[in-house]
């Protein structure tokens, strides 16, 4: 088995789980995983990587919202939602559906940065220390873009859905 071949062995759940997370569409997630991992080929062979996981991982995230930005720019917007008790339901099931579809594509809609500290923190339940770690960043700067994503995307998902 080749280095190549081992870090794609030891790393694939990881950036299938951060993509699908993000995107919770597995031919996109597919999709998504292809990719990180021919970035990551092609980063590979341009300098050492320090740590694999938090590379793939960062990649993983970041490709994930472009495809959410892909997926916005194809579609129309959702009509409104009234939120309603969890029991199960049919009804309750549809309408998690599109709040999940609703905040994946509000996060779409954040700077690269916030999306992806979003992203990191509460998809994949990283400590700021972890994120700031695999974003190469210090951890106030993570809490700085985690208020701003929050406060975006309040302000996204409180606004009356278009079309109304």
């Amino acid at each position: 088995m080749t280095e190549w071949d081992r870090i794609v062995q030891e790393h694939g759940q990881l950036v299938f789980g951060t993509a699908w997370r993000v995107l919770g569409h597995v031919a996109d997630t597919e999709d998504v995983v292809q990719e990180v991992f021919i970035e990551a080929d092609r980063i590979r062979q341009t300098r050492p990587v320090r740590s694999w996981g938090g590379l793939l991982r960062r990649l993983a995230a970041c490709r994930a919202i472009d495809r959410l930005r892909q997926r916005r720019a194809n579609h129309s917007s959702l009509e409104g939602l009234a939120l309603a008790a969890h029991d199960d339901s049919p009804e309750d099931v549809a309408v998690e559906h599109e709040l999940s579809d609703r905040l994946r594509e509000a996060v779409a809609q954040l700077p690269e940065r916030e999306g992806t500290v979003f992203c990191l923190r509460y998809f994949d339940d990283l400590s700021y220390q972890r994120i700031a770690e695999i974003l190469n960043i210090r951890s106030g700067a993570v809490a700085v873009a985690l208020h701003k994503a929050r406060t975006k995307l309040e302000a996204l998902l409180t606004e009356a859905p278009k079309g109304d």
